[in-house]
């Protein structure tokens, strides 16, 4: 296969991988609604969209989380440090994903494997946050307490 076709098929994989995996996205958003905005705040989640997007190694973003979880935990406040805990699950759980993807891309010749693997992890986790975030912003409770007031 060459590298055109691989990147091609990778990229088709991905998109499909995306559109599949975006309602576990939204599930996670919505069970931790009670932190968005105030205790998770967009800057957070603002900040967690800019290191999965310029992460060189898969081990970069799972710093940042771990990061931020100590923080919450000094800060005594032990609701947003499940947070940042249940999400460095659910990404670390892509991994295995990325290797069932990966089995289904032949990769061209000199591909390193292990590169190829933490490549495709980080990508999908930055498909993953990316669709957090979004669901993260889009519906806030003071958006649900507005729309009570119109009925």
């Amino acid at each position: 296969m060459s590298e055109l076709e691989y990147l091609l098929k990778r990229k088709q994989s991905l998109a499909s991988w995306s559109d599949r995996r975006q309602a576990e996205a939204a599930h996670f958003a919505d069970s931790h609604r009670d932190l968005l905005p105030r205790r998770i705040t967009n800057a957070q989640l603002y900040g967690l969209g800019n290191v999965v997007r310029s992460a060189r190694r898969y081990g970069d973003i799972e710093r940042f989380i771990r990061h931020q979880a100590e923080k919450a935990e000094r800060a005594g406040r032990l609701d947003v440090q499940d947070y940042w805990n249940d999400l460095k699950d659910a990404l670390g759980k892509l991994r295995s994903e990325a290797q069932t993807l990966l089995r289904t891309l032949p990769l061209p010749a000199g591909m390193d494997n292990w590169e190829a693997l933490d490549a495709l992890h980080r990508e999908l986790a930055e498909l993953y946050v990316q669709h957090l975030i979004a669901h993260s912003l889009y519906w806030t409770p003071a958006q649900e307490e507005s729309g009570r007031r119109e009925r």
